[in-house]
């Protein structure tokens, strides 16, 4: 928590950058820093401990829209990071925040049928903080560019690049790895698509270090928490037409055996001292 500070001038350019003109620091009150104390207390300690050795500061900023969240990057000092973190997401319900990061990918086709994702368990805080300081492990610990990483095996490629089995489905077309917004009414096909994939969630599909990402976060949820993530397709009087639960996904089940591992070996960084 003596980390937590402002953030840096680079981390508020890289939101200007993304035409987030109005952003600017916000400073936690009491309560605020209640949760964000809870929430790093609750995080793996494989991430407690690499965020005690690696983190520069933990930063909170106003001014950016609902469906942005934040950034991990370098620090100025070599080897450290900085976390920066939309403010408003410490008081926001889990499912809130995943909603309307999920709503991006779809476009209206008068029907009035809406994905909605329910996450149980944790606050978006405590996901938000399991995500992003798994990216400072990834980082630290070098887990998704060792060339033999079971994160890597059969899904990934390179560093954008799918295995091919992967690479042609459905899933990996969404607006997380730089297509379009699909037809609502494509929901279904979409999402039965990712239950064929290892990915746990469709934003899991941009990158090898966010499909790690939200692994790890996910697996903390499920197993700690006794959280689900359940999506749904309803339509315009709220009644679901179809619904998935990613966590129970086979292959992603079989991905979390090695989040167990990972997180379990004394190991699992051997450049961190």
């Amino acid at each position: 928590m003596a980390r937590v500070g402002p953030p840096s001038q680079q981390s508020l350019d890289e939101f200007k950058n993304a035409g987030m003109e109005g952003v600017r620091p916000h400073t936690l009150t009491a309560p605020e820093r209640t949760k964000v104390e809870a929430a790093l207390t609750s995080l793996p300690a494989l991430n407690r401990h690499v965020l005690e050795k690696r983190l520069h500061y933990l930063a909170f900023v106003d001014g950016i829209p609902g469906e942005g969240t934040g950034l991990t990057s370098p620090a100025e000092e070599k080897g450290l990071y900085d976390i920066t973190l939309r403010a408003s997401i410490v008081d926001e319900r889990l499912s809130t925040f995943l909603t309307t990061k999920e709503r991006r990918l779809f476009v209206a086709d008068g029907s009035g049928n809406v994905v909605t994702v329910n996450g149980t368990g944790a606050d978006a805080l405590t996901y938000v903080l399991l995500h992003e300081s798994t990216h400072v492990t990834d980082l630290a610990c070098s887990v998704t560019t060792q060339p033999h990483s079971p994160f890597l095996a059969n899904v990934w490629a390179g560093p954008k690049e799918m295995v091919p089995p992967l690479a042609s489905s459905f899933a990996a077309t969404t607006v997380f790895r730089g297509g379009h917004p699909i037809a609502i009414s494509n929901a279904a096909t979409l999402y039965d698509a990712l239950a064929q994939t290892p990915f746990v969630s469709l934003y899991a599909t941009a990158s090898p270090r966010e499909d790690f990402a939200e692994l790890v976060a996910w697996h903390e949820v499920m197993k700690h928490d006794h959280g689900n993530l359940v999506i749904a397709l309803e339509d315009a009087r709220g009644k679901t037409l179809r619904q998935w639960e990613p966590l129970t996904f086979p292959g992603v089940q079989r991905r979390f055996a090695d989040v167990d591992r990972l997180l379990s070996s004394s190991q699992s960084c051997s450049s961190i001292s």
